[in-house]
């Protein structure tokens, strides 16, 4: 089994917790938008940004991405520009002690905007509110800008995984963070 889809597997848990989130309002650019929960319906729209941002195939087919948005375990939030999804992230939060995103996207047109800045701003606050004490990601080594994001939010490497998606087999960072 690929690294990547056993690694996916342990997230789920057979306990099943309901994560709240309260819907935001939020201006960026003069442009507002709506941050809320993700409903079933954002499956298709992920797998859109995702084909806005990733070779074909994208990471996840749209059975995993819908899986995870009914996951019980996990939050997903959508960047909603008027009726759009326009970026997401998913975070696991079936490991008490240490929360894991999972996917975090962008669509292209809105990249550079401070999206990702926003979203992870968004799940360290989550997270710490319900006493986190870490979180944990996997990113490609060829995801340049990603990892930009990341190690300015103090995020340092574990491990490297080789050869983890399986889309392309490039090696995968492991990074966590204390919260």
């Amino acid at each position: 089994m690929f690294p990547m889809l056993k690694k996916f597997k342990q997230l789920f848990s057979k306990n099943t917790v309901k994560f709240d989130f309260e819907d935001q309002s939020i201006t960026i650019e003069d442009r507002k938008f709506t941050l809320r929960k993700a409903n079933s319906k954002d499956a298709v729209e992920y797998m859109q940004i995702q084909e806005t941002i990733y070779p074909i195939p994208v990471p996840w087919p749209i059975d995993i991405v819908q899986m995870e948005i009914d996951n019980k375990n996990a939050l997903y939030l959508s960047l909603v520009n008027e009726q759009e999804v326009v970026a997401f992230i998913g975070i696991s939060l079936s490991n008490k002690e240490e929360s894991h995103v999972t996917n975090l996207a962008v669509h292209a047109d809105y990249q550079n905007m401070g999206i990702g800045h926003l979203l992870l701003n968004q799940a360290f606050a989550y997270c710490r509110k319900r006493n986190f004490k870490k979180m944990s990601l996997e990113v490609d080594v060829t995801n340049k800008s990603a990892l930009a994001l990341y190690e300015a939010f103090g995020f340092k490497v574990k491990t490297v995984h080789k050869k983890y998606y399986f889309r392309n087999h490039h090696d995968a960072l492991e990074m966590i963070v204390d919260l």
